[in-house]
């Protein structure tokens, strides 16, 4: 007896397969699943399960993401606008990174410079305030908060400098986005380029676009506040050679160059007198070195002259030794006028002149008092 999958069949002679070509099919099939059992007979058993096999995952890189971004191409190879079209893009990557690199930048300067404001104002209102209250003449400890207020617009004055030089690298960034721009709408005219050549063209024509106008705007902008900062330093410098002055005389003298505005009815100041050799100088300033600090006490002679006399004019003299050149003695007297002009004195109230001087060794300026 044959089994198979449970059903019993009778071998009979009768019942044996008549149509042996079909044979083959089982033969095959009971080759792959059948075995035989101890008593002889036939045992079919179910296919066995399909193994599994793993397929490795194909992995999206950034390599193939590049690969696909590469110039368009034919036939024939990457066309010469589609090379032009990788170039302008890699120039155009930097040129980005740096306007992202400049904003940066400025943002850490501008924090700088309010950190530097805020601490140079804190030591000028100390000392204000000390003055306002009174005194002793040339407190060594307002002295010494003066200097920390000096060094400290310096800084800010290096503030400024480092403004100006990203101001000159952003300048520079503009004129590369020019000539870019310029470059990517020449390539339009190029023969030989693709469909997709010209689109990846007018993609990339208006992300440069885009970025030159964010660098105009920054260019602008820190140009104006270049010119802020600037007159900002030179103001507060004006301020803290009247701040000395007030602390060589141990109290405020803020009042006296404002009340110094010449009357409506006040003629300016006619031609100078003649004869200064017979009149006492107000301040004589030698200039016997490069760099004389004489502001401070220029500004406590001139309040205190004021002081006296509200409408004073003065005579300002460049002494030039005898036989010396007087340009020297011009420049400097020039310096000094802008010096008082920066004060508050109005500049109808002073009057130029020159003379040579046996005793003068170097160049100095004389100022005297009408």
């Amino acid at each position: 007896m044959m089994l198979v999958q449970g059903l019993s069949i009778r071998r009979r002679g009768v019942e044996r397969w008549r149509y042996r070509g079909l044979l083959a099919l089982p033969v095959v099939f009971a080759l792959a699943a059948c075995a035989t059992d101890s008593n002889g007979n036939t045992v079919f058993s179910s296919p066995q399960e399909p193994k599994t096999v793993n397929v490795p995952t194909a992995t999206v890189t950034p390599e193939a993401v590049a690969a696909a971004a590469t110039p368009s191409s034919s036939n024939f190879g990457v066309t010469v606008v589609g090379q032009k079209v990788a170039q302008f893009r890699n120039d155009f990557e930097k040129l980005k990174a740096n306007t992202e690199t400049r904003s940066a930048q400025l943002d850490t300067i501008r924090a700088q410079t309010v950190t530097n404001v805020e601490a140079y104002h804190a030591l000028v209102g100390g000392i204000r305030s000390r003055l306002q209250m009174g005194s002793t003449p040339g407190n060594p400890e307002l002295l010494a908060q003066w200097n920390q207020a000096q060094t400290q617009l310096t800084q800010i004055d290096s503030d400024v400098q480092t403004l100006d030089k990203l101001s000159a690298q952003v300048s520079a960034d503009a004129a590369t986005s020019a000539y870019l721009l310029d470059s990517i709408r020449a390539s339009y005219s190029l023969s030989g380029a693709l469909e997709e050549d010209h689109r990846q063209l007018r993609i990339l024509e208006d992300e440069v676009d885009q970025n030159a106008i964010v660098i105009d705007r920054a260019l602008q902008g820190l140009n104006d506040e270049i010119n802020r900062q600037q007159q900002y330093v030179t103001n507060e410098r004006t301020s803290l050679v009247a701040l000395a002055a007030d602390i060589n005389a141990g109290q405020s003298y803020g009042m006296a160059m404002r009340r110094a505005a010449p009357a409506r009815d006040m003629a300016p100041a006619s031609a100078p007198q003649q004869g200064f050799g017979e009149r006492r100088p107000l301040v004589v300033i030698r200039f016997d070195k490069p760099d004389v600090a004489y502001e401070p006490a220029l500004y406590q002679a001139l309040s205190r002259a004021l002081e006296r006399r509200p409408d004073a004019v003065f005579d300002l003299v460049a002494v030039s030794p005898d036989g010396g050149s007087a340009a020297p003695a011009k420049q400097r007297a020039d310096a000094v006028l802008k010096s008082m002009t920066g004060m508050g004195l109005p500049s109808d109230r002073v009057s130029e002149s020159a003379m040579a001087s046996a005793t003068a060794k170097t160049p100095e300026v004389h100022i005297y008092v009408r």
